[in-house]
């Protein structure tokens, strides 16, 4: 956009306060989107004070909010934008639609089944296994397996080996 560009790189006026819209092929930190961060952030210290919210939060915290929801807002907008085709042209506003639809629907259907896998098994992530070690303590039994029944105790059992260097004379000769 041309105002973009006139405030970044010219004198231009910069974001109009009464529409204010963000650059969203740009990051957070570019000069019109920090304009427009700095504006929100003081009419939210304003309201803050007029409204004498219970809680006093810092500038830096809101100002980490407002860039968090920046983001969010620029990856929408990206997925939104028309990709190029196995053709090679970009879709069409309908099949942009299509997309984001089947991409809602995906993310909804694995959304309700981990949400049905913690309703029917609220206890534990690893009910499972838990179980499973049950069954097999019940299987073994009290006498089970124990380090008990290996073939070697608590002893250390040391092995020597004899290495023949080569440039060693040997001892049986």
């Amino acid at each position: 956009r041309e105002d973009v560009y006139s405030y970044e790189y010219e004198d231009g006026p910069g974001p109009d306060l009464k529409n204010l819209t963000f650059d969203l092929k740009n990051g957070s930190k570019t000069p019109w989107n920090s304009k427009i961060i700095d504006v929100l952030l003081e009419e939210i210290q304003k309201r803050c004070d007029e409204e004498k919210w219970p809680f006093q939060r810092s500038e830096a915290y809101f100002r980490e909010i407002l860039q968090d929801r920046y983001k969010c807002l620029r990856t929408i907008w990206t997925a939104a934008q028309p990709k190029v085709t196995a053709k090679g042209i970009l879709e069409t506003p309908v099949e942009v639609e299509k997309r984001l639809i089947t991409k809602k629907d995906e993310t909804l259907k694995a959304t309700r089944q981990t949400t049905r896998r913690r309703n029917v098994c609220p206890q534990s992530p690893d009910n499972f296994t838990w179980r499973w070690l049950q069954r097999l303590i019940r299987t073994l039994g009290e006498g089970g397996m124990s380090s008990e029944e290996s073939d070697v105790e608590n002893d250390i059992e040391t092995v020597l080996r004899v290495k023949n260097m080569t440039w060693r004379r040997a001892v049986e000769q």
